[in-house]
């Protein structure tokens, strides 16, 4: 039962640090890097999180971003080390999904 609850606050955190990871590295490059952001179609914190079908492509499109490590060629030390904290959060993530559903199967 308190694999299930770390797992679950972990998750929680993941989730909670991944989003503010992620508009955080939006204004970055909304303020640093202009044509960047212009080019991921000027996406909202809102816009990410959204679930609208009208949103799906700029979700993919940062997400590709993020996840190819275009962001990295920017020679930006505060966009990377945002980068890999979202990166980070997003692979924490994915481990304490994997916990719970362990700890579930146990």
């Amino acid at each position: 039962m308190a694999v299930t609850g770390v797992a679950v606050l972990i998750l929680l955190a993941a989730m909670a640090s991944g989003w503010m990871l992620r508009a955080l590295l939006l204004r970055t490059l909304r303020t640093r890097h202009p044509r960047e952001f212009e080019a991921l179609g000027n996406p909202s914190a809102r816009h990410l999180s959204s679930m609208l079908p009208r949103h799906n492509e700029m979700h993919v499109q940062f997400w590709k971003y993020l996840w190819e490590g275009k962001v990295f060629l920017l020679k930006d030390d505060l966009a990377t080390g945002l980068a890999w904290a979202a990166l980070t959060s997003d692979v924490t993530l994915v481990a304490s999904v994997v916990l719970l559903f362990w700890s579930a199967w146990k």
